[in-house]
């Protein structure tokens, strides 16, 4: 299977995951949709994400990721919202020399995280760098 194929059969599996929990009702169906934004789940965005920087269509990914990191911080239940979106932000925020807005989507981060969940982070490792 190509890689292209793969990247399509998990995204398929991810839009299945998320159709299944929102017509299950309950608890697991508003969790699923506390992640909802504009009618897309957040785990639903990784491989657009993907696809729109391979295209080097950075600002287009650059909404996906900010748009996600809202849907993680909705969801996240109080624990940490998850890493990978804010990471994703932070890497084309560096590609556009945006500096000031990548340390901000780091710190963003840190701010809505539990304070045990903030120290070892790759978040917290990669703000420490972009500061003095």
């Amino acid at each position: 299977m190509s890689s292209g194929a793969k990247a399509a059969a998990h995204h398929a599996d991810i839009s299945d995951m998320v159709e299944e929990a929102l017509a299950g009702g309950g608890a697991r169906a508003a969790s699923f949709e506390a992640g909802m934004i504009n009618g897309v789940h957040y785990l639903q965005l990784v491989e657009p994400i993907k696809q729109l920087k391979r295209e080097g269509r950075l600002i287009e990914a650059l909404g996906l990721c900010n748009a996600a990191i809202v849907g993680a911080e909705n969801a996240r239940e109080g624990r940490e919202p998850a890493p990978w979106y804010t990471e994703q932000a932070a890497i084309i925020y560096r590609k556009l020399g945006q500096r000031d807005n990548e340390i901000a989507v780091l710190q963003r981060w840190l701010r809505v995280s539990p304070a045990d969940r903030r120290e070892g982070s790759q978040i917290k490792e990669r703000l420490d760098k972009l500061l003095p």
